[in-house]
């Protein structure tokens, strides 16, 4: 079936994200064939197919969604001899603003557009199609790109070129691992004290930097709940990203090399597949 603005969809990746993703893009009316990299099942109403290259076989538009740079140059390299000319490539995956260039540049020897696009929103927002859309690439391309984005978000941030929209949100994910390291030991040492760290919660929601992310986390954080939306594995890979962007722009970043050693820890600790809200947690 054939979906909206006439679009068969290809996606690659159906974990936490890409699932629900794939999933909204169905609901919306798209035509998606799908593959799961980690063998997951395919969501109902999605055709699932056997090889990354019967995926992408006359696709208009190929997105995916893995968990790291390496993830994602091997489901490229298997799409081979399925990928032609005037495709476009839509990566909601985050990946560092280097590889998303080199990846761009790879994939035009084949006549095929990338766009980087990394969301955030949680698994919630993949849910609700109510993600918020980092997007890197040329004008046209994000305009080809817009109706698949608006099946699966709220809001699309345009942010400059290939490359644009990892840069941004790497950067992003460092303040949301700052915040969360924060609120967290503030709860714990507010308990230590013998007082309500509900209290806590109350003044800063009532102060200048109130966010709705210290009520999400916040909350779990005195719940101990570490269900996992967002993995420590996956924001440990985004603190590295985060790094070797510095490193490569001559930029110290002393509290990005903290965080990083903190959820290195924590996965040492065997916490990796856990809610980064474990992170900071005795």
């Amino acid at each position: 079936m054939e979906g909206e603005g006439g679009m068969e969809i290809a996606f690659l990746g159906l974990g936490l994200m890409g699932s629900r993703m794939a999933g909204n893009l169905h609901r919306k009316g798209f035509g998606v064939r799908a593959w799961s990299r980690s063998g997951r099942g395919v969501p109902e109403g999605l055709t699932g197919v056997a090889s990354v290259a019967e995926a992408v076989r006359g696709a208009a538009v190929v997105a995916t969604c893995v968990a790291d740079p390496a993830a994602l140059r091997e489901v490229i390299a298997a799409a081979g001899a399925g990928l032609s000319a005037g495709q476009l490539w839509v990566d909601f995956s985050t990946i560092g603003p280097e590889d998303a260039r080199e990846i761009a540049a790879g994939l035009a020897g084949a006549g095929v557009a990338f766009v980087d696009a990394p969301v955030t929103g949680s698994t919630g927002g993949a849910q609700a199609g109510t993600l918020l859309i980092m997007a890197g690439g040329a004008p046209a391309d994000l305009d080809r790109a817009q109706p698949v984005f608006g099946a699966v978000g709220a809001q699309v941030i345009r942010c400059g070129p290939v490359g644009a929209g990892s840069q941004i949100k790497i950067a992003g994910n460092l303040l949301i691992a700052a915040m969360l390291q924060g609120i967290t030991e503030g709860i714990l040492l507010t308990e230590r004290a013998g007082l309500d760290p509900r209290t806590l919660l109350a003044v800063v929601q009532a102060s200048g930097f109130r966010s709705p992310y210290y009520d999400f986390k916040g909350q779990a954080v005195i719940r101990r709940d570490v269900q996992t939306h967002f993995s420590i594995d996956l924001m440990h890979k985004d603190l590295r990203l985060f790094l070797q962007s510095a490193a490569l722009s001559g930029l110290p970043a002393p509290l990005a090399a903290r965080l990083e050693q903190i959820y290195g820890d924590a996965r040492t600790a065997g916490r990796g597949d856990l809610d980064i809200t474990a992170t900071g947690l005795p």
